[in-house]
């Protein structure tokens, strides 16, 4: 396949013109081969994902993170310059979507989360709104406390922490849910009118918000919250073009030592 045509259809697909408010530079970052038959997907364009991706002899890899933010220090020094460095060696296609594939109700790292929990109705936060990115998830069965963290855990590969006062036992069915840095969902909402949020990580304000309110957040970690979205548009495009698609995977929160 023609890395112009995948291009030209990921940013059709993934509705690339509704975000141009993105701080990513979406598409394309990096050029290399102009055919493109093996596809890895990952969450960020870190060094392990651009030497893993070469060395399963990718051509192209897709990425959530990618390695061009606006506003960004341009300089290639650094870490940066490893990264560069590494994909220019491999001659590997670059290829980034960080906001479209956040909302997307298909592939994105939102939806996922949400069909995560179980049935049950749901739509962005705003309904029918995309460019609020989050989402909302309405259980027709309440989960526990206890359920919902053993099912995480084993869905996303990590560790589960819980903001909140509440037992193990204590029943839930109306979620927000927002990867990445999705405290900010109840940061801006004086009153939640939904009983939790899921999301990878949060701040100090978004601690107290939640206490306050008694809203129960569920923290997974950033990179778990967003590998999934990358992974499911990787084996859509190998499904479509008859590609092959390596996943890769990092534990990096989960491996984290802690120490009291």
């Amino acid at each position: 396949m023609e890395r112009s045509k995948l291009i030209n259809y990921l940013d059709e697909y993934l509705l690339v013109k509704d975000f141009a408010y993105d701080p990513s530079v979406n598409g394309l970052q990096i050029e290399g081969f102009d055919e493109v038959e093996v596809i890895a997907t990952s969450a960020d364009a870190s060094l392990d994902s651009i030497d893993a991706a070469r060395e399963l002899g990718a051509d192209t890899l897709i990425v959530h993170h990618g390695l061009l933010w606006q506003g960004d220090d341009r300089s290639i020094t650094g870490t940066f310059k490893d990264r560069v460095n590494a994909a220019l060696e491999a001659n590997l296609n670059l290829i980034a979507y960080h906001l479209p594939l956040d909302a997307h109700l298909q592939v994105g790292n939102n939806a996922f989360l949400c069909s995560l929990l179980g049935d049950g109705d749901s739509d962005y936060i705003v309904p029918g709104d995309k460019s609020s990115i989050a989402m909302r998830k309405v259980l027709n069965k309440p989960k526990s406390v206890r359920e919902i963290c053993a099912l995480l855990c084993k869905k996303l590969d990590c560790r589960v922490g819980i903001v909140g006062n509440v037992s193990e036992d204590f029943l839930l069915n109306d979620f927000a849910v927002c990867s990445g840095s999705g405290g900010s969902v109840i940061d801006k909402c004086r009153s939640p009118s939904f009983d939790a949020l899921i999301t990878g990580e949060i701040n100090e304000q978004t601690y107290n918000a939640a206490i306050e309110s008694g809203t129960v957040v569920f923290i997974v970690g950033h990179h778990a919250s967003e590998q999934d979205g990358v992974r499911l548009l990787g084996e859509d495009l190998a499904k479509k073009f008859n590609l092959t698609h390596h996943h890769l995977h990092f534990a990096y929160e989960k491996n984290i030592a802690w120490f009291e």
